[in-house]
């Protein structure tokens, strides 16, 4: 895909990785084939897209990676424990590489937002974990622009700046 779009548009500049899923499951409920999917995609398909540009991005000197993390990468939550761990995997990836490649000019940007109206919730099968724990129908919750407008702001900084991360949530349900 990479290739694809390099010889199409050109190098990449800037990647998002965006990609991810969210299974509430309380670890009594055994629901391994939910936890493997996360790790799976919110870990290991974060890796394999930042090995696909990484290294034209330091062969440049330029460069942008800014990984979708989440405000459970900064705590755990209770039902969404194997969540919360496949985002702290993104955050100290992401401090491990942008220690790295800051010296190559490529910068790395976690985005960590708190409750979005997406679909992630609809895709849990535990409903006694979401029913536990998915406080987010009560409150107002950001809305995707919202994250979409952080990740511009990260990425539209001068080059002698950069955003480690943003940490973005609805008011009403700060961590």
């Amino acid at each position: 895909m990479v290739r694809h779009t390099e010889t199409t548009l050109g190098p990449v500049d800037i990647i998002v990785n965006n990609a991810g899923v969210m299974y509430y499951t309380l670890m009594k409920n055994l629901h391994e084939n939910e936890w493997e999917k996360q790790i799976d995609i919110n870990c290991k398909g974060v890796v394999n897209c930042i090995g696909a540009v990484v290294d034209g991005m330091v062969s440049r000197q330029s460069g942008h990676i800014v990984n979708m993390s989440s405000n459970a990468g900064r705590r755990g939550f209770a039902g969404l424990a194997v969540y919360s761990g496949t985002k702290f995997f993104v955050e100290g990836l992401s401090q491990g590489m942008r220690q790295e490649l800051a010296s190559y000019g490529v910068k790395v940007t976690c985005i960590q937002p708190g409750d979005v109206q997406t679909e992630l919730l609809e895709h849990s099968t535990d409903k006694e974990a979401q029913g536990q724990y998915d406080g987010s129908g009560n409150n107002k919750i950001l809305e995707p622009t919202d994250i979409a407008k952080a990740v511009v702001f990260a990425v539209t900084q001068p080059e002698y700046s950069a955003i480690n991360e943003i940490l973005i949530e609805p008011r009403a349900a700060p961590i």
